[in-house]
């Protein structure tokens, strides 16, 4: 890690221990139909849904909650993947992933998302295959969120690097 990379993580775990992650806000406004999830992020500072355009039914099969899930767990997980072959001198041509879920009924018949899968395939070429390997064992006890998800569920981790020129 450069001086610069240090700093710049001291600065940043210093500004969320001080200041707490930024909360994420709901509002439904009825009349004009639209749900605004203020995400107050510099890449995405709101999502909005307008939710009169589809039927209340096709909302309902949706399962956006299960969706946003799946992009949650997507996005820490591979910026912390990404983040550390390019710390260990790794150069990402591609990454692909994707992410699903299963469900199951509990003691009390209620459903829940029991497994999370993330199936991830990183480009790199061979000469980083080492960089990989050592990156890969780590990333197989998870990120910050997916960890954290680890308490309630199973994760799995499908990871798989390609050789590229």
């Amino acid at each position: 890690m450069t001086l610069k990379q240090s700093i710049t993580f001291n600065f940043i775990f210093k500004f969320i221990k001080e200041n707490g992650m930024p909360k994420i806000t709901f509002e439904r406004d009825m009349e004009k139909g639209i749900d605004t999830y203020n995400v107050n992020s510099v890449i995405l500072p709101k999502i909005e849904f307008n939710f009169n355009a589809v039927s209340d039914e096709e909302r309902n099969q949706d399962h956006t909650g299960q969706r946003f899930l799946c992009v949650a767990a997507l996005a820490c997980y591979i910026n912390t993947f990404a983040n550390s072959l390019k710390r260990n001198g790794a150069e990402i041509k591609f990454i692909r992933a994707s992410a699903d879920t299963e469900k199951e009924k509990d003691h009390a018949m209620r459903t829940r998302y029991s497994v999370l899968i993330l199936d991830v395939e990183i480009g790199l070429e061979e000469k980083y295959r080492d960089i990989y390997k050592k990156v890969e064992e780590n990333m197989l006890d998870g990120s910050l969120l997916t960890y954290s998800l680890e308490a309630g569920m199973e994760v799995e981790y499908n990871l798989s690097m390609v050789a590229v020129d």
